[in-house]
């Protein structure tokens, strides 16, 4: 039987056949897969892990011998034995192996030696392999399987080893054998602290110094500074101490004097209590800079504690920003609303004083007027009188 494709499948361009089913292929539906031998064409739906047959895709196959796997099972079946054979249903390649024989010269004489039995020697090579000294030297080159684990002390090969580098030398453990000492989990190169040669890792080695504050008690040694002792300074002969008068130690403890030690000697503008770096906020005010403690920097109106980006201020009095829009809405000036009197009345005082005194200068310039008519009038009069004593004293 000839295999040729149908005249329909020609004319869809289905003449490929599927590797799996070998039934013809439509473009809808092919999939191509690159492989070492040649390329190779599926249904999307044939295409399928040997080992579970799940329909894999292009992104998530992988292949051994044309053989089909998901990529789970790739990894699972080469694990079971460590190597492409005997994990994937084929005999290991070293199974084909076979010793060749070595033709030795004819003038070679073999030089018999005092060996045991055959039992014995038999008995003897299975000892000795089993030990980790021989296993090591199949291994090994030189130097890596006669390498000793810091730990348990046993041999440490390349797969399984762990190098830390510290002041003291290089150290060599198995990745199992890396454990904090404190609780026993198994630490990586990324994780883990030293301190005199003892392993941690890093989340117990902050604890145990947070313990004490130091890198001494809180690791089991005594603290470094108890090893100190003070050393007598021999003063010359002709030396005379001279004593300071401190004053009293009430003065000396006093809170100005603690806060001059400490370089502090502002006081809060609210408490008028000293101010410290650590707790003081600055405020620049119309008048001048303020110094507050944090939290004595309040709304006068609901005793919120502020910052310095939600306080406003009006005549030295700190406000929120909303209860000072509040209260500025509530009688729209600055004056009623925040418990003073309205500025424009102060102007109606003005007037009326200015009224009033205008009234006061205008009344005594009348009585002024009035007073000089009447001297006037009195000094006619007088006048008058002694013309009249002068004719009568003439007749």
């Amino acid at each position: 039987m000839t295999d040729t494709a149908s005249p329909t499948a020609s004319k869809y361009g289905g003449a490929e056949k599927c590797t799996a089913c070998a039934k013809t292929v439509y473009v809808a539906e092919k999939i191509v897969v690159e492989d070492k031998d040649d390329r190779k064409t599926f249904h999307k739906n044939c295409l399928k892990c040997s080992h579970c047959q799940k329909v894999l895709s292009l992104g998530n196959y992988a292949s051994m011998n044309g053989v089909f796997y998901c990529k789970p099972h790739f990894k699972q079946l080469f694990a079971t034995k460590g190597n492409y054979s005997e994990g994937f249903g084929v005999d290991k390649p070293t199974a084909k192996w076979s010793p060749q024989a070595i033709s030795t010269p004819t003038s070679f004489v073999p030089v018999d030696k005092d060996e045991p039995s055959s039992s014995k020697k038999d008995d003897a090579s299975s000892s000795k392999k089993e030990t980790p000294s021989s296993i090591a030297s199949r291994f090994s080159t030189t130097s890596i399987g006669s390498e000793k684990c810091l730990a348990c002390d046993k041999p440490v090969y390349a797969t399984e080893k762990s190098v830390i580098e510290e002041k003291d030398g290089r150290k060599i453990y198995h990745k199992n054998c890396l454990k904090c000492s404190h609780c026993q989990c198994v630490v990586t190169l990324s994780n883990y602290a030293a301190m005199d040669g003892t392993v941690y890792c890093k989340p117990h080695l902050k604890q145990l110094f947070a313990a004490k504050g130091n890198y001494d008690e809180g690791f089991g040694k005594e603290k470094a500074t108890s090893k100190w002792a003070p050393q007598a300074s021999s003063a010359p002969t002709s030396f005379v101490p001279v004593d300071k008068d401190e004053g009293p130690r009430e003065k000396r403890d006093s809170p100005a004097a603690v806060a001059g030690r400490f370089g502090s000697s502002d006081k809060c503008a609210v408490c008028d209590k000293t101010v410290y770096l650590t707790e003081k906020v600055v405020v620049e005010d119309k008048d001048a800079s303020k110094t507050l403690h944090k939290a004595c920097l309040k709304c006068s109106h609901c005793q919120k504690v502020l910052s310095l980006g939600t306080y406003a201020s009006m005549n030295g009095v700190f406000y929120c920003k909303p209860h000072f829009k509040q209260l500025f809405a509530t009688k729209g000036n600055y004056d009623e609303g925040f418990g003073k009197e309205k500025h424009t009345a102060k102007w109606l005082d003005k007037d009326a004083e200015a009224s009033g005194n205008a009234d006061v200068s205008a009344s005594a310039n009348n009585d002024a007027e009035a007073s000089s008519e009447t001297q006037t009038s009195t000094t006619n009069t007088d006048s008058h009188v002694e013309e009249t004593q002068e004719v009568a004293a003439q007749e």
